[in-house]
């Protein structure tokens, strides 16, 4: 799949991966969970006479809502009766939030960093959901280097050259922060860093390119069965737990459409609940495979287990956490301005935190 490719996805799809009776079984099965109607907040008696399109941002990896609902769209029963999606797809986070400070975009998935760049910008963003997050108890992004690099210690870095996603980025402001707060080393001045796409890390590092590189799911499962790398730190070695990937849509989107987005919100929640039932996680890995490109069988070993990423209950937003991060950037320059996380969410919208099904092994999620 390429940069920015755009689909729609509306109406009465066809399930490719399980039968329609399942879908509509689990769906049917599961329980408006949005704040929302716990309230008792009025939806309009129908759906309007043309549902509303939303435009949204999405991109690999770890999205599995929006792959399922790319894949399996009967599992979104108010799509194509209150909404539509043109989907589009982009290589970062940063690129979604440029979209929706442009205007350009709806809704888009945004990371935990990028989304307060764009709000500290003055892009008006509301945060309607949670994809992952890292966790001690479950995966979380891994520096490695390699058995011969002579490396034992993070104090070895000096003179020596690593590897970073994306310079900005959340987890380069944290391995710069990580480094410098164990060593006294700064990047650029004791020891050299250079972008390298996470695609490329593992033939970067053990060509040597590199002495030290960063491997999130489903590059680390790789790297490590080389059984040529160790571990330097995690990312939750510095915070803990970090959220990684929201979506996010802009307000006036939002409150010009707030009964449609209501009703996506109700998919959103059945979806994330419908992921993390075990009975599911074939489904689920195939829609990521064909999303991604990421081979079904490279999935197979860690997806939805204990080595993957955390996915919260209903896709409920850690609010206790986000506030952490931001404030954890604040603190180091990665953002300039204090935000409150608070201020950017629309309560009646945001999916309940709560139990969610134990799924193939993964730790149960209680949200926030």
């Amino acid at each position: 799949m390429h940069n920015d490719q755009q689909r729609r996805t509306g109406g009465a799809g066809r399930v490719r991966h399980v039968s329609a009776a399942t879908v509509l079984a689990a769906v049917s099965a599961v329980a408006l969970t949005t704040n929302a109607a716990a309230d008792g907040a009025p939806y309009v008696a129908g759906p309007p006479d043309e549902p509303v399109t939303i435009r949204m941002g999405w991109g690999i990896p770890a999205e599995d809502i929006k792959y399922l609902m790319l894949s399996n769209p009967e599992l979104a029963e108010n799509m194509g009766t209150w909404y539509e999606i043109e989907w589009n797809q982009f290589a970062g986070t940063a690129l979604g939030v440029q979209g929706l400070a442009a205007g350009t975009l709806d809704c888009a998935t945004v990371g935990g960093l990028s989304v307060a760049n764009g709000l500290e910008q003055g892009a008006d963003i509301v945060i309607l959901g949670e994809f992952i997050e890292e966790r001690s108890e479950a995966f979380s992004t891994t520096w490695m280097t390699t058995t011969g690099s002579g490396i034992e210690t993070l104090d070895d870095l000096a003179g020596r050259t690593v590897g970073t996603s994306a310079i900005g980025g959340s987890t380069d402001y944290i391995q710069d922060f990580y480094i410098e707060q164990q060593t006294g080393l700064v990047a650029g001045d004791d020891y050299d860093k250079v972008e390298v796409p996470f695609g490329q890390m593992q033939e970067t590092l053990l060509a040597g390119r590199i002495d030290v590189g960063l491997f999130p799911q489903p590059f680390y499962g790789a790297v490590v069965a080389t059984g040529e790398v160790v571990p330097l730190f995690s990312l939750v070695d510095q915070i803990d737990p970090f959220v990684q990937l929201l979506n996010g849509c802009r307000r006036d989107f939002v409150e010009e459409n707030f009964d449609a987005i209501a009703k996506f919100q109700e998919d959103w929640t059945a979806i994330a609940q419908w992921q993390l039932d075990p009975a599911n996680r074939e489904a689920v890995m195939e829609a990521a495979a064909e999303a991604t490109g990421i081979p079904y069988d490279v999935l197979e070993p860690f997806y939805l287990t204990t080595d993957d990423f955390y996915r919260p209950a209903n896709g409920a937003v850690n609010i206790e956490a986000l506030q952490a991060e931001w404030d954890f950037f604040l603190e180091r320059g990665g953002i300039s301005t204090e935000l409150t996380v608070t201020d950017h969410v629309i309560e009646e919208l945001l999916p309940a935190a709560g139990e969610a099904p134990t799924s193939s092994g993964a730790p149960v999620s209680t949200g926030s």
